[in-house]
């Protein structure tokens, strides 16, 4: 079950990063086309594309998590071959990973909380939206590490 979970929440992620940048194409067409051939600017040419960059950057993590296509050397196959040592090292690093975003997404929450009150000028929304966006994706990358970390690997299964 928390494998479906995780790849229905990664499919969401996915998609969410996928539309939140092609606004981000949208907007910041717009806002160049406004400054340069209108010669005007949007009062909110700023702080919106910013908003959408910081929701899909976060949330697009999720998927790279799911499909483990973050940046990593991928050196200790070569230093280890026992594949026993080789899970334990994955396990390890999935609880060590989920310790990490816990600690993070606390923080990113304690400052939405801090900047809740403060709004952003031009959209007239609190300041912790944007901070919103850590804790969430956070919240949201430990459900797919928790999947990988009790998933049978195939060292495992082999056994």
């Amino acid at each position: 079950m928390l494998n479906r979970l995780s790849a229905i929440l990664s499919g969401i992620s996915k998609a969410f990063a996928a539309l939140a940048v092609a606004l981000l194409a949208i907007l910041i067409s717009y806002v160049v086309f406004s400054r340069f051939v209108m010669h005007t600017t949007p009062h909110w040419a700023e702080e919106l594309p910013r908003l959408v960059l910081v929701w899909s950057a976060f949330i697009g993590g999720v998927a790279c998590s799911y499909e483990r296509s973050h940046l990593m050397a991928g050196l200790l196959p070569f230093v280890v071959r026992s594949p026993r040592v080789l899970n334990a090292f994955e396990r390890l690093n999935q609880v060590l990973v989920i310790v990490g975003l816990a600690a993070l997404g606390y923080a990113g929450w304690q400052l939405a909380e801090l900047t809740g009150d403060q709004t952003l000028p031009a959209l007239d929304v609190s300041a912790g939206t944007v901070y919103l966006a850590l804790p969430f994706a956070c919240a949201v990358t430990i459900v797919v590490h928790l999947a990988q970390l009790f998933a049978p690997t195939p060292a495992t299964a082999k056994e």
